[in-house]
């Protein structure tokens, strides 16, 4: 992380003062400017790219669960938990989308409105077909949806 910060301010100061106040040496600063990525920064950047990849796959309705889930199931993604991927999108900035659940709305108070009359008034046999229709308007869950 220091090293990073000299990097990022090396126009503005000079290294060597900032090895200083940052108490680093300024030989392992430079050894770590040379050093490849480690075998964990490698890692941790390839959990990155596919929870990204599976977040946009699966146009950001998946949360940390699901992509978890997936990453598990996939022979050539990582497999990791769910906190890893929790805390990876965290990092990415990625957050699912959460559906609200579906209320329906039957009625609006208007005190102008006065309801309609009951024409049926309860009876419902008809004397042929096509001459009485009644509708209920009420909202039951049912197993394909409302």
């Amino acid at each position: 992380m220091r090293y990073h910060w000299i990097t990022d301010h090396q126009t503005h100061y000079p290294i060597a003062l900032m090895c200083r106040v940052l108490r680093v040496g300024t030989s392992g600063y430079y050894d770590a400017r040379c050093r490849p990525p480690s075998a964990r920064t490698q890692r941790r950047e390839q959990i990155h790219r596919d929870v990204q990849a599976l977040y946009h796959e699966h146009h950001g309705i998946y949360g940390s669960w699901k992509i978890a889930e997936v990453m598990a199931h996939r022979d050539e993604l990582e497999s990791v938990c769910r906190n890893t991927v929790a805390k990876a999108m965290r990092e990415l900035g990625l957050k699912s989308k959460i559906r609200r659940s579906f209320v329906p709305t039957t009625t609006r108070v208007d005190t102008d409105k006065r309801p309609a009359a009951n024409l049926l008034a309860q009876n419902f046999d008809a004397p042929a077909p096509n001459r009485k229709w009644v509708t209920d308007i009420t909202y039951l869950a049912t197993r394909e949806g409302w």
